[in-house]
């Protein structure tokens, strides 16, 4: 297990951007080269990127690049980039089929990418949502799924309103991240718009971590750390986990036990040692 409770963007058509990310307290940081960085500036963005990879200095954070399509020619400058990077992943945009993500896996091993370069798919189109079992089974590098909804929903002719009325979206977040959990694969939920509105970012968070998203995309440092909280244990959960270990350890072979009135199944006992992991998870400065 590893933490992915905030996945901030670093957008590219900010000059520094890239530069102040290492300072950022977030579980990873995603590197865009695409939307965010106009067709003039691709090559000068991937410059800036470049140093702000060798200046190094990073604290921890998971890093990962978003590249333009493969079926572009930025698409394919961007991933020979990658493929050289002090990263751990790149994420493809706009995915549609298993038969992109195959394709990105065997240019990363021709171009000589190390194994332990992962790759992520962002599901942001209704063909991307009827597809994403087969692109979650697609290849052997692929590490995670996050999921668009601005573009799935314009993709849909919906008008997106402001979150927590998600519940015309609440099929396809489920289908993402369903297909994810099938095949072992991290679930990154999608950003929030208004980052004025805490409450109503938290309740998302909440929300997505029940539909069983591992984190969500964040756009401030203020919403890192609400993601932090509502995608970790809680207090309360962190407590009931040692008290069920601490029982299921204590009691003779084969015998169950119970807490706070409920049958401990086998289930809980692996929920349990699952929030035993979660809250060893560091914080990151937060």
């Amino acid at each position: 297990m590893r933490p992915r409770r905030s996945v901030v963007y670093r957008l590219g058509d900010d000059p520094s951007s890239y530069d102040t990310a290492r300072d950022l307290a977030a579980d990873v940081l995603l590197f865009d080269l695409e939307d965010s960085v106009s067709p003039a500036d691709k090559d000068a963005a991937r410059g800036r990127m470049g140093k702000a990879f060798a200046a190094g200095d990073f604290k921890g954070q998971e890093r990962l690049i978003r590249i333009n399509g493969l079926d572009t020619k930025f698409g394919e400058e961007d991933l020979a980039f990658a493929a050289k990077a002090p990263i751990d992943g790149v994420m493809l945009s706009k995915v549609e089929t298993a038969r992109q993500m195959r394709e990105a896996d065997d240019a990363l091993g021709g171009l000589g990418a190390p194994d332990a370069l992962r790759l992520w798919a962002m599901i942001e189109t209704p063909k991307g949502v009827l597809a994403a079992g087969e692109i979650a089974a697609s290849c052997p590098r692929l590490e995670g799924i996050a999921i668009g909804l601005g573009d799935l929903s314009r993709g849909i002719g919906g008008f997106r309103r402001p979150a927590p009325y998600r519940f015309p979206m609440l099929t396809a977040l489920s289908t993402v991240a369903m297909a994810a959990k099938a095949h072992g694969l991290a679930a990154i939920d999608s950003a929030f718009r208004d980052p004025r509105d805490p409450e109503g970012f938290r309740a998302a968070c909440l929300e997505g971590r029940e539909l069983g998203y591992d984190g969500k995309a964040v756009s401030t440092q203020e919403q890192a750390a609400i993601a932090d909280a509502a995608f970790g244990p809680s207090p309360q959960e962190i407590d009931w986990s040692k008290r069920v270990l601490a029982a299921v350890s204590a009691a003779p072979k084969g015998v169950q036990v119970k807490v706070d009135g409920q049958l401990i199944e086998p289930g809980y006992i692996d929920v349990a040692r699952e929030i035993a992991e979660m809250a060893k998870w560091p914080r990151l400065g937060r």
